[in-house]
C-alpha cells in the first residue's frame, strides 16, 4: 500500500515538474522550437508564400506586421524560453461566395500535398488550419463582409530580452510588375469575383 502511494506521489511530482518546465507531458505535443526569431519570420513567410503560389489565378495581398508572443509558464508566470512568431496575410482580391469554396479546396489540396496535418473545416464562417511537421501552423479564415485572411505562426527560441525584428515594423505589400510596391487599394479580380 505504501509503495503504491509512493509511486502515485512520484508520478504526480514528475507530471508537475514537466508542466513547470513548460513542456508538454502528452505525446504528440508541439515540437520544441529550434529557430531563432529571424529564422521563424522566414519560416512563417515561406509557408504563406508557398500557399499563395499554389492558388491560381494569383491573389492580391498585403502582410500585417510580425507578432511575437513570449511563452509563459502557467504556474509561475515566468518566461519558458519560448516565443511564438506569427503574421497575418490579408487577401485584397475580392472573392465571391461562389468562388470561396474553390479557393478553400485549392488551399486544402496544397497543404495536404506538402505533408501538413489539416484540421476540419468550420463552415459557418469558413475557416480551417493546418500544421507542418516542424510545428509551423497556418489558418485560412473568412471574416466579416467576406474578408479572407491567413494566419501563420511558429515557435522560436526567445532571446531572453525585449527585441525588435528589423524591417517588421509595419505592413508590407507585394511588388507590382514594375518593381514598385503594389498599393492598389481596391482590386477586383474577374476570376475570383462574379
Amino acid at each position: 500500500m505504501r509503495r503504491r502511494k509512493f509511486l502515485a506521489a512520484a508520478g504526480s511530482v514528475a507530471l508537475v515538474s514537466t508542466c513547470l518546465a513548460g513542456c508538454s507531458a502528452l505525446p504528440g505535443g508541439d515540437p520544441d522550437p529550434t529557430l531563432n526569431p529571424n529564422q521563424a519570420v522566414k519560416r512563417v513567410d515561406a509557408v504563406l508564400d508557398d500557399t499563395f503560389k499554389a492558388v491560381r489565378p494569383e491573389l492580391k495581398w498585403r502582410d500585417g506586421p510580425i507578432r511575437t508572443t513570449e511563452g509563459r509558464n502557467s504556474f509561475t508566470n515566468t518566461s519558458n524560453g519560448e516565443l511564438t512568431v506569427g503574421r497575418t496575410r490579408y487577401v485584397r482580391t475580392k472573392v465571391s461566395k461562389e468562388k470561396l469554396f474553390e479557393l478553400i479546396k485549392a488551399v486544402d489540396t496544397h497543404w495536404r500535398r506538402e505533408g501538413f496535418k489539416v484540421g476540419e473545416l468550420h463552415p459557418e464562417r469558413p475557416s480551417f488550419s493546418a500544421t507542418a511537421p516542424d510545428g509551423c501552423t497556418i489558418k485560412i479564415s473568412v471574416g466579416g463582409v467576406d474578408n479572407v485572411y491567413f494566419d501563420s505562426g511558429v515557435g522560436a527560441i526567445s532571446p531572453g530580452h525585449g527585441f525588435q525584428l528589423k524591417g517588421e515594423e509595419g505592413d508590407k505589400f507585394p511588388k507590382a510588375p514594375n518593381g514598385g510596391p503594389d498599393y492598389t487599394p481596391d482590386v477586383r479580380d474577374r476570376y475570383w469575383s462574379t
